[in-house]
C-alpha cells in the first residue's frame, strides 16, 4: 500500500524562462512511499535505500507513472526508499498553479533545472535513479549534464533526442485537438473513440481522465496542460533535443534506452545510434507499442527497469566497470567529438 504526499515547491530560479513579469513559478510534486516498508514504519530514512525521480512526457502529468510506481515498490530486491514524480511547470497540476503566469513559450532545459530543484528542495538522498519518458527522458539527461553525478543511473523511455538533421512534425495535430468536454465521463467516451488512445492500457487511461483534466467553473472539464502549452513545448525549443543528443557522450552513469518497437521517434536504427553515443548505454525494445510506451505497455517496462537498476545499484555496486569509448564521428555531426577524459 502506498502513501502519496503532494508537495508544492518553488520552481528553479535558475532557468531560461521565468514566469510572466518574473513571477515565481511553482511545481507540483508527488512523493510515493510503501507503508509496508520497515523503513516507513520505523520513520527511518535508510541511506542504503534507492530513491527515484520520474519525469513525464509533453502533454501529460506525474500520475501517469503510478502503475509503474506500484510495481516497482513490489520488488523488494531493489530496496526502494521513495519515488518522486513531478509535473513539468506548464503541465499537470503545475500548469494549474502557474496558470496566470505561464510564458507563451517553453525551454526544455528548464525542465532539467526543475528536476534538480526537486532533488535539492526535498533533499533526496543518493543513490538516485532518474527515469523519464520522451521529453522527460531528455530533461533527465539535461539534469545530469547540468550537474554531472546527480544520478547513479538513468532510464530513458523513448527519449525525445535526435540529431539536428532529423525533422519530425510532432506538434502538427496538437492545436486541432478537442480540449473541452461536458464532464469526465464524456471526455473518456471521446478518448475511447480516438485512435490515439485505443492502444492505451485501461488503468493509464483512467489516470489521464482523473488527473489530466481539470474542472471549469461552468461544470465542464478541460486539459490541465492546454493544447497551446503543449504546442509551445513541441515547437519553441526543439533544438534542446539536438543539444542533448550531441552531448550524450558526456554522461558517465549507466543509461538504459527503452524504446517502443513501433516508435515513430526511435526506430531501431535511431535507438542503436543513441546508445552508441553513450559511455555506458544499454538498449531494450518493448514489443508491439509505439512512442507512448508507458501508456500502452506499462507492465512490460517493469522487468527491464528492475533488472537494469538491480544490476548497477546492487550487483555491481562496488565493482568498477569499463566505460565504452563512443565515437562521435558520424554523418549527423560531421565532426569528431572526443569523450571527456
Amino acid at each position: 500500500m502506498l502513501r502519496i504526499s503532494n508537495l508544492v515547491i518553488p520552481a528553479s530560479s535558475t532557468r531560461q524562462l521565468p514566469g510572466k513579469n518574473n513571477a515565481q513559478l511553482r511545481l507540483s510534486v508527488n512523493c510515493y512511499e510503501d507503508v509496508r516498508n520497515d523503513r516507513f514504519n520505523n520513520n527511518n530514512d535508510n541511506d542504503e535505500g534507492i530513491n527515484m525521480i520520474l519525469a513525464h512526457a509533453n502533454g501529460f502529468h506525474k500520475e501517469i507513472w503510478e502503475p509503474i510506481i506500484r510495481s516497482l515498490f513490489n520488488n523488494k530486491n531493489l530496496n526502494i526508499n521513495k519515488i518522486f514524480a513531478l509535473d513539468c511547470s506548464n503541465q499537470g497540476e503545475s500548469a494549474v498553479l502557474n496558470e496566470n503566469i505561464l510564458p507563451d513559450t517553453y525551454k526544455w532545459w528548464d525542465y532539467g533545472y526543475d528536476i534538480l530543484q526537486v532533488i535539492d528542495y526535498v533533499q533526496i538522498e543518493e543513490p538516485i535513479v532518474g527515469i523519464g519518458h520522451s521529453l522527460g527522458g531528455t530533461a533527465t539527461f539535461m539534469a545530469e549534464l547540468i550537474r554531472p553525478g546527480t544520478f547513479s543511473c538513468i532510464v530513458a523511455i523513448d527519449p525525445a533526442i535526435s540529431p539536428a538533421t532529423l525533422n519530425y512534425a510532432m506538434a502538427t495535430p496538437t492545436l486541432k485537438r478537442k480540449d473541452t468536454w461536458e464532464n469526465r465521463e464524456a471526455a473518456k467516451e471521446s478518448f475511447l473513440k480516438n485512435k490515439f488512445f485505443k492502444t492505451w492500457d485501461p488503468k493509464v487511461l483512467d489516470l489521464y481522465v482523473e488527473y489530466g483534466l481539470r474542472d471549469l467553473s461552468n461544470g465542464q472539464v478541460t486539459l490541465k496542460c492546454s493544447k497551446f502549452q503543449e504546442h509551445y513545448t513541441f515547437v519553441h525549443d526543439i533544438h534542446g533535443a539536438f543539444q542533448a543528443f550531441d552531448r550524450l557522450h558526456e554522461i558517465e552513469c549507466p543509461i538504459l534506452f527503452m524504446t517502443g518497437e513501433k516508435s515513430e521517434m526511435n526506430s531501431r536504427e535511431w535507438a542503436s545510434l543513441k546508445q552508441s553515443r553513450t559511455r555506458r548505454g544499454e538498449w531494450h525494445e518493448i514489443p508491439d507499442c509505439g512512442h507512448l510506451v508507458i501508456m500502452e505497455k506499462p507492465e512490460l517496462t517493469i522487468f527491464p527497469i528492475e533488472s537494469f537498476v538491480h544490476k548497477h545499484l546492487v550487483e555491481l555496486k562496488d565493482i568498477p566497470t569499463i566505460p565504452n569509448n563512443p565515437s562521435r564521428n558520424d554523418e549527423y555531426t560531421g565532426f569528431q567529438i572526443h569523450p571527456k577524459l
